[in-house]
């Protein structure tokens, strides 16, 4: 339901955007003002930090001043559509990549940012830009991202079979598995009672490894098959792991934070988890020198991009495209502001994961250090946020069914396959 809501929202954005204007009040006084809508209205670190920094910005800037007004995020994106069809949108607004801000830009409300984008060289790696990125145009830069597949790990259990490092290769993840099992320690915290982690926490990196990442892209529009070796491969790494008892027993009957509790309290050696588990990690375990973090092994024979983790940008701010070049040029002196060293920098200490590049002292855990950086080559996309609901289900569905031997990695294949000629 929900992603039919975003076609219609889409078509409905496209018809009636196109002369999309302000509903800016004129400046005074030389003042140029700027209405900015978010959904900041929870009391979170990192809601603290977009205003303190927007309130930095007017301090400094005498002749610009931005007026922000927060919308509770359950009815923000309601209060978007409806203010888009009347043509009424704010000077800029917080947005989000993908199906949620395509309708905008293509129904021409967004200005392109790419007469500043060069301002973000060096600092955020261009395959993250492309998620605001539509037919070569930017729209928006983010502000955080979500990684959705880490390892973390506890350094001395690894030792106690004889790894000083992670392993770099899925060879020898394997053989730390095994050696872990003959220590009587569980290998694996999986909660995947609510079927999801297994896809979104696993598939995603470990297909991306296998097939690369356009094979989501050719899959959904036809050029390549579900049933492709590469993508059966990733598929049947989730029955050997299961099969080399890499993971808790109760694995299907518990869920994501109970796993994660499970991992902190020391009962398995490893969690595979988004960067949404670094503050509960950071947050709870008494020696975080002991915590590791690492991205997936490669796979020998993989033709996908091994420095690539799966994962999607968060929110950003787009610019209305009704703007006058006075406040066009008002806004792209914000928006170069607020997307600064400082902003990354406050968001890394309250937790959050940066797109950014920045340097971080001493008070930042090394765990957080590890996570961010992995970022820096580049996001592949997260199966349940590319795929249809009904290839999501199915895939989440599948992928349990694997786990309790109920299904072959080859019918999980071919049923994805069928499902999708279904909608052709």
């Amino acid at each position: 339901m929900k992603r039919i809501g975003l076609i219609i929202f889409g078509v409905f954005m496209v018809l009636s955007l196109a002369a999309c204007g302000s509903n800016k009040d004129s400046s005074t006084d030389g003042v140029i003002e700027l209405t900015l809508w978010n959904d900041w209205t929870e009391d979170r670190p990192e809601n603290t930090v977009y205003k303190e920094i927007i309130a930095k910005f007017n301090e400094e800037h005498k002749d610009i001043r931005i007026k922000v007004e927060s919308i509770p995020h359950d009815q923000y994106e309601t209060k978007l559509r409806t203010q888009a069809a009347g043509k009424q949108l704010p000077d800029m607004m917080r947005v989000w990549p993908g199906a949620r801000t395509a309708p905008l830009a293509e129904g021409g409300a967004l200005l392109p940012l790419n007469s500043i984008i060069d301002h973000w060289d060096g600092v955020i790696p261009d395959s993250i830009l492309q998620d605001y990125a539509l037919d070569g145009n930017y729209y928006a830069i983010p502000s955080n991202i979500s990684e959705t597949s880490l390892i973390y790990y506890f350094k001395d259990l690894l030792q106690e079979v004889g790894y000083d490092e992670f392993p770099s290769t899925y060879v020898e993840l394997k053989k730390l598995i095994q050696a872990l099992n003959d220590k009587d320690i569980t290998p694996i915290a999986l909660g995947n009672k609510s079927i999801w982690p297994l896809q979104s926490v696993y598939i995603s990196t470990i297909a991306d490894r296998h097939t690369g990442s356009n094979f989501l892209k050719e899959a959904l529009n036809g050029t390549v098959s579900f049933e492709n070796e590469q993508f059966i491969k990733s598929l049947s790494v989730i029955d050997e792991l299961t099969k080399l008892n890499a993971f808790n027993e109760d694995m299907n009957t518990i869920d994501e934070a109970q796993s994660r509790s499970e991992f902190i309290k020391g009962e398995t050696a490893m969690h595979f988890a988004g960067s949404w588990a670094l503050g509960p990690i950071i947050g709870s375990v008494e020696n975080l020198d002991n915590i590791g973090v690492a991205p997936f092994p490669t796979f020998e024979g993989g033709e996908g991009d091994a420095s690539k983790i799966s994962g999607v940008a968060g929110g950003g701010i787009a610019v209305n495209s009704n703007l006058s070049d006075e406040e066009q040029e008002a806004a792209f002196t914000f928006l170069k502001y607020y997307y600064s060293d400082e902003l990354y920098q406050q968001l890394v200490k309250a937790n959050i994961i940066v797109p950014a590049d920045v340097k971080m002292d001493d008070s930042i855990p090394q765990v957080f250090r590890d996570a961010n950086s992995y970022a820096q080559g580049g996001l592949s996309p997260v199966y349940d946020a590319t795929l249809t609901p009904e290839l999501t289900d199915m895939i989440n569905n599948g992928l349990q069914s694997i786990t309790l031997g109920e299904k072959t990695p080859e019918e999980l294949a071919k049923e994805m396959q069928k499902e999708w000629e279904k909608k052709k």
